[in-house]
């Protein structure tokens, strides 16, 4: 990812401070600056529109498969840790062939057109630099957008401020209808913690839903985090986004932590927007916490796909 372009605050009333700055280690255009309301962008564009061996990791979690992927856009990879690939494959299916890897940070990817339904794996077929063609699970791939690009989206940032809306109004609809339709809600409740998929059929009924979800565990004690999307996860993003927090897009802020702060490596490919609360306990420098929304485009159009908490560790 690219250094940030743009830095804002969210309050509480619908404006965002938009500072488009147009730096990526050389300056290639002019900056500008300016204040919009979310009601105005929303209106001005609603008419535009698990990691294996060494050779390769194969597919986790499914697209939903009733969702086409176009072929007319370039790809890049996606859900695959840092230093690892993933095994193209002729013909498709994980008992193809290996003919071919893609690193975990590849762009420009292109697809022939063709897809076949395994089961309720998605796969596709790409062309490869070498030539030739192969196959790959479309849980894997993402649509390219620059951090340029996504940081300069009107559309992205009207997203972030429909999504934050949704969650403070308890609207589970509204919520379900900016997730990302393929690919669903996946959850972290620490960077580190694995994925919690929430399928995008379920997304409507999450704020109320009394299921019982493992969310992962807590470093110190390696004790289990579960309950309820509203009693574990609601309390934790009601905590920052009621804040004024501090919003950034491809860029994290963080406190005084003991541990890491970083965009998982499997998500490279993948841009963002983070929220951060400083630390709000007089004496306490420990008490900040934060939160990063993964955004993908289904489409050429921008959608919710991850929800990333971070917080101090010791």
């Amino acid at each position: 990812m690219h250094p940030p372009l743009r830095r804002m605050r969210l309050g509480r009333q619908p404006r965002i401070a938009w500072v488009a700055i147009c730096a990526m280690g050389l300056v290639v255009g002019g900056c500008t600056r300016t204040t919009v309301s979310v009601t105005e962008i929303a209106r001005a564009t609603e008419s535009s529109v698990p990691p294996t061996a060494t050779a390769g990791i194969e597919p986790g979690p499914t697209l939903r498969p009733t969702e086409p992927i176009s072929s007319g856009l370039a790809y890049a990879i996606a859900w695959v840790p840092g230093g690892e690939a993933l095994v193209v494959r002729q013909p498709a299916g994980t008992s193809g062939s290996e003919v071919d890897e893609l690193s975990s940070d590849q762009q420009g990817i292109q697809l022939t057109g063709n897809s076949t339904l395994l089961g309720s794996s998605l796969w596709v077929e790409i062309f490869r630099a070498g030539g030739g063609t192969g196959w790959v699970n479309s849980w894997n791939l993402t649509e390219v957008m620059s951090s340029f690009d996504f940081c300069a989206d009107a559309r992205a940032e009207a997203l972030v401020a429909s999504v934050t809306s949704a969650l403070r109004e308890r609207d589970g609809q509204k919520l379900a209808d900016l997730v990302n339709p393929r690919r669903g809600l996946v959850f972290r409740l620490d960077w580190w913690n694995p994925d919690v998929p929430i399928a995008s059929s379920e997304v409507s009924s999450l704020l109320t839903s009394p299921r019982i979800i493992q969310w992962g565990i807590e470093r110190e004690n390696n004790q289990p985090i579960a309950g309820t999307f509203r009693q574990t996860v609601l309390p934790a993003l009601d905590d920052v986004l009621e804040s004024d927090p501090v919003v950034s897009c491809n860029s994290l802020n963080a406190g005084r932590t003991a541990q890491s702060v970083q965009w998982p490596d499997e998500f490279t490919n993948i841009n963002f927007y983070s929220f951060y609360r400083p630390a709000n306990q007089p004496g306490n420098e420990l008490s900040w916490r934060g939160w990063a929304m993964g955004i993908e485009y289904v489409g050429g159009r921008p959608f919710l796909s991850l929800l990333v908490q971070y917080r101090a560790e010791i």
